[in-house]
């Protein structure tokens, strides 16, 4: 009875060891990304209280003076193993035609960032995880975005030909979310976009 015992004890651990590795393989960046934004649906008061119980610092919007990338933003930061890392919630306008022409998407936005990173490194483990890949529309050498809606709980790519006036419908029910990647000068972001209604 008791060598049954341990054998299925060690069943059980072994089973678990795949389960294991597979979790410790995720990306920090990435994983911090999920806890912060995807957790809370990028909602601004929820990602910030994360952060703070978990000890960052905050950034005063002030400190990025002009160069501030989101209205209503706020900052956290903190130095780690992986480097500089920063976390910012806000609201934007597309205005630079990355989603539409007419700059016609208000979207709120929870990114997070480290500095040093190796962009192709969290963007491919960004694609894996939504299992897609980038939207051409959406895209360069240095951004890469991934819309999609979800449908009964799954993520569904968006075409990238989709015209931009059923861009904006979807946009306009609740069911539309954008990943993004980009490297901004040495600053490797992800972002999480959740359009609003105006």
């Amino acid at each position: 009875m008791k060598l049954l015992k341990t054998l299925a004890a060690t069943a059980v651990a072994l089973a678990l060891v795949p389960a294991v590795a597979k979790a410790q393989a995720v990306d920090p960046q990435l994983a911090l990304f999920q806890s912060t934004c995807v957790e809370t649906d990028g909602k601004a008061s929820a990602a910030m209280a994360k952060l703070d119980a978990a000890g960052w610092d905050v950034l005063p919007p002030e400190m990025m003076g002009a160069d501030a990338p989101f209205d209503n933003m706020q900052a956290r930061m903190q130095f780690g193993d992986e480097g500089i890392q920063i976390a910012m919630t806000g609201d934007m306008t597309d205005g630079l035609g990355t989603l539409t022409d007419g700059g016609e998407l208000y979207l709120a936005v929870c990114a997070v960032g480290v500095m040093p990173g190796d962009y192709a490194a969290i963007d491919g483990a960004v694609a894996d995880w939504l299992d897609m890949t980038p939207n051409a529309e959406m895209s360069n050498a240095e951004l890469r975005g991934y819309p999609y809606t979800i449908e009964n709980g799954r993520k569904v790519a968006i075409a990238p030909d989709l015209g931009e006036d059923a861009l904006l419908e979807l946009a306009a029910g609740d069911d539309m979310r954008i990943v993004m990647t980009g490297d901004s000068e040495g600053v490797i972001m992800i972002m999480y976009m959740r359009p609003q209604p105006r």
